[in-house]
């Protein structure tokens, strides 16, 4: 058979002389083939427990399957790893064996990829990419940053020595590279339960807005010349107008905000007493009124459009004073208001009278020319009447005297007649 020759041919180099002259049957090289395997593992097992590997490995055999679009690596007892890629069947011996996560980036998201040897590499999606112990450390998918058109990216670069910075500005979707960072901006941040305090350090975010936008200021320790302690509530407007300008000479504008809006109220207030204060207080809707805040805010980047005052608060004796005074004006206006309104009510009365007196009398004497004119009316009519039975009465009497002359007349013509015949006959 072709297997013997095979081995033969394989063995010729292993095998003394002594030892191929005895295969030149093919019983007796299947046996010297056999004893020569079972020798083999014989030593291979030997070495696995002295050295305690067969403690690790437990010694197993097995198949597994990697199937498409998997990955996997497959260490030896000496751990040097293999990389199998699928679709594929692979023996293990001794072999530790573990699939490959797969990591997965839609097309708005990337995968940071940090290599073992330090390299650093952003992927944009969509894209996969497997956790390969071999070559990478740590693969991460990320979300892209959404721009729209009213926000902008403060983004660094570091090229070898130099560092530079640019503006992303939106609507777009953002992938850092690896050498690239975002600036991260650390601003004074509102109190949600108070309503014009600011807390330092809370407001942290990435995206800035660059359309117009208020704050609420509360203006603590205000005092006047009286000394007097105030609370003044303002709502100031700005807007970002250059942010080259705000990166280099601010790092929090809230801030600069707040204490320039503080340094004007105080400079104001202390040259008044608390009336005068209150008498006062339309000049702090005035954008002229505040100076140090409106040049603090051109230095900084940024343009103040209105400042509007919300109102102030005092000490609680203070206030409650006052309230009590604003009470009692409150009232007394109320009351001279509620006598204005009967005043004005009793006037409209009077005023609503003598108008229905007027139209009342107006009615009547309406009444009392039409009753006047169906009376005229009436007599006219009769007069008519009147008139028109006299003159169909003298029509009447006009056609029989008519009749009555013309009966007359045919009467004597008949008559003139018989007596010009009687003449004619001869008759006397």
């Amino acid at each position: 058979s072709t297997t013997p020759t095979r081995y033969c041919v394989a063995m010729d180099e292993l095998l003394p002389e002594t030892y191929l002259a005895l295969a030149s049957t093919p019983w007796a090289y299947s046996v010297i083939v056999a004893c020569l395997y079972l020798c083999l593992c014989a030593f291979c097992l030997l070495c696995i427990i002295r050295c305690g590997c067969w403690r690790y490995f437990r010694g197993k055999l097995w198949m597994e399957v990697v199937h498409e679009r998997q990955q996997a690596l497959a260490f030896d007892w000496r751990g040097r790893g293999r990389l199998v890629l699928g679709p594929r069947r692979t023996l293990l011996f001794l072999e530790q064996f573990q699939f490959l996560k797969r990591r997965v980036a839609t097309q708005y998201q990337y995968l940071a990829v940090k290599y073992r040897d330090g390299r650093k590499e952003h992927i944009p999606g969509p894209q996969e990419m497997f956790e390969n112990w071999l070559l990478v450390e740590d693969i991460q998918v990320k979300d892209a940053m959404t721009l729209d058109a009213n926000h902008v990216l403060i983004v660094y670069r570091q090229n070898e020595q130099e560092i530079t910075r640019r503006v992303v500005r939106g609507p777009t979707l953002f992938i850092p590279d690896a050498q690239e960072w975002i600036h991260e901006f650390d601003w004074h941040g509102s109190d949600k339960f108070n309503l014009g305090r600011w807390i330092p350090h809370a407001h942290k975010f990435t995206k800035l807005s660059n359309v117009p936008s208020q704050i609420y200021l509360n203006v603590r320790d205000v005092r006047t010349n009286d000394d007097t302690l105030l609370l003044v509530k303002l709502m100031v407007f700005y807007e970002l107008s250059d942010i080259e300008t705000m990166l280099n000479y601010t790092h929090d504008p809230i801030a600069d905000f707040i204490n320039a809006v503080s340094s004007d109220i105080i400079a104001i207030a202390s040259q008044m007493s608390y009336e005068e204060f209150l008498q006062q207080t339309h000049q702090l809707n005035q954008l002229a009124s505040y100076p140090q805040l409106t040049s603090r805010a051109d230095r900084i980047g940024f343009k103040i459009k209105k400042v509007f005052y919300r109102g102030y608060q005092a000490s609680s004796a203070l206030q409650a004073t006052h309230d009590e005074a604003v009470e009692k004006r409150t009232k007394l206006k109320l009351y001279r208001e509620e006598e204005e309104q009967q005043q004005h009510l009793q006037e409209f009365k009077l005023k609503r009278e003598k108008k229905r007196t007027k139209l009342k009398q107006e009615m009547e004497r309406k009444i009392q020319e039409h009753t006047q004119e169906l009376e005229r009316l009436k007599q006219d009519a009769v007069i008519i009447e009147d008139k028109l039975i006299h003159e169909a009465s003298l029509k009447k009497r006009a056609a029989e005297v008519e009749a009555k002359v013309a009966v007359e007349k045919a009467q004597h013509l008949q008559r003139k007649h018989f007596l010009s015949r009687l003449e004619s006959l001869g008759v006397d």
